[in-house]
C-alpha cells in the first residue's frame, strides 16, 4: 500500500506527552486516536503503523492529529531517543535535599522513599494495589519498606511503563542507603 508519507521509512515515536497520555488519559482522544498512539512504539515505520491502524478502523487522519497535538514525533530530532528517561524526570518528585531540619523527622530518606512508592502505586494500580498501599503506610523501618519493594515493583510493571518503574525503584533503593540526616548535627 503506497503512502503519501513525507518521511518515507520514518519510525515515529511517542513524545513524553504521548507516553503520559497512554497512562493518564488526560486528553479527549477518540478510541481510534488512542489505538494509533498505542501502535506507535518506536520500532514500526509509518507504513506498517498505518496498515495496522486501518485494520483497527483508524486512518491517516488519526496519525496526523497525533503529530499535530505533539503526542507523536517524526525524525531523529523530534523526540528524546535515549533509552532511559532523563534524571530530570525525577525533579519535582525528589524532595530529600529540600527538607529542612525539622524536629521529629528521624529518617527523611525513608519518608521520601515511602512517599514515592505510595504515589507510584496510587498512580499505576489504585485498585489492585490497595493492600500494597496499606502495607507501605505501615512500614516504619527501612527494612520493612525494603521488604515491600518486590511487591511494589510487580504492581508497577506495565509494558509501556517498565523504564519509569525501574527508574523509580532504583531511586527508592538509593534513598534507602542514605543517612537519616542530611547535615551533621551542629556542634
Amino acid at each position: 500500500m503506497p503512502s503519501n508519507d513525507p518521511h518515507p521509512g520514518a519510525v515515529p515515536q511517542r513524545t513524553a506527552e504521548g507516553q503520559a497520555e497512554l497512562s493518564q488519559r488526560a486528553r479527549p482522544l477518540t478510541q481510534r486516536q488512542r489505538t494509533m498512539l498505542f501502535l506507535i512504539d518506536g520500532q514500526r515505520d509509518v507504513d506498517e503503523i498505518l496498515r495496522l491502524a486501518l485494520q483497527a478502523g483508524a486512518d491517516r487522519r488519526c496519525f496526523d492529529d497525533l503529530v499535530t497535538m505533539g503526542l507523536v514525533g517524526l525524525g531523529p530530532d523530534a523526540v528524546d531517543t535515549s533509552v532511559m528517561p532523563s534524571s530530570l524526570s525525577l525533579q519535582g518528585d525528589s524532595q530529600w535535599s529540600s527538607f529542612g531540619d525539622e524536629p521529629g523527622r528521624a529518617d527523611r530518606p525513608l519518608d521520601e522513599a515511602r512517599a514515592l512508592l505510595l504515589r507510584a502505586v496510587r498512580s499505576e494500580a489504585p485498585v489492585a494495589g490497595a493492600l500494597t498501599l496499606l502495607k507501605l503506610r505501615r512500614a516504619g523501618t527501612r527494612e520493612a519498606l525494603a521488604a515491600l519493594l518486590d511487591e511494589v515493583e510487580q504492581r508497577l510493571r506495565k509494558p509501556h511503563r517498565q523504564i519509569i518503574a525501574a527508574q523509580t525503584m532504583r531511586h527508592v533503593r538509593h534513598l534507602l542507603t542514605l543517612p537519616a540526616t542530611s547535615r551533621p548535627p551542629a556542634g
